[in-house]
């Protein structure tokens, strides 16, 4: 479905994700659930009511793995939030029918992630227009995602370049 909230898409594909697993979430029930914090690796960076997409903290961002894993969890899904997860397994994720959230930047794109470090003193590695979309697909030489509802297809080294960004962030079946 096409997301709610203009800083919401790790909710989005959340409830997505869950959905297809059998598990029906509203969005905004799902947003409301994340934590709140400076750091995305805690909880939401932000205001999702208001503010816009495209910074780092300190200011609005969203949020990362972990805190998405640990809400779908509650709510009874088999979630694992990972890092360096590898193409070769996203590929067996997918043949095994279970899609895979990515946190990748924009559309596939890049930008330079920056090292952050929140009031606690936690160092957190974050990057401008950090996004979310579901891995749905791949064949030899494209990655079939779905953003806000509708499916692309990107070349391999274009995903994988966005992906890295964040150090191949996601959410698996586990």
């Amino acid at each position: 479905h096409k997301q709610t909230y203009e800083l919401g898409c790790e909710a989005s594909a959340a409830v997505d994700w869950a959905s297809f697993f059998g598990v029906p979430i509203y969005e905004s029930t799902f947003q409301f659930a994340l934590p709140i914090s400076d750091n995305p690796d805690i909880g939401f960076v932000g205001e999702v009511t208001t503010d816009a997409w495209g910074q780092v903290p300190p200011y609005a961002y969203g949020v990362h793995a972990g805190p998405i894993a640990d809400v779908l969890v509650e709510f009874g899904l088999p979630a694992l939030a990972v890092t360096e997860l590898s193409l070769e397994e996203v590929k067996q994720n997918i043949s095994e029918e279970k899609p895979i959230i990515a946190w990748v930047i924009g559309n596939m794109e890049y930008s330079e992630p920056v090292e952050y470090i929140d009031e606690e003193g936690r160092t957190a590695i974050v990057a401008p227009y950090e996004h979310v979309v579901i891995i749905t697909g791949y064949s030899e030489t494209h990655i079939r995602y779905m953003n806000n509802g509708k499916f692309f297809d990107t070349p391999v080294d274009v995903f994988l370049t966005s992906w890295r960004v964040l150090g191949n962030m996601a959410v698996i079946y586990d």
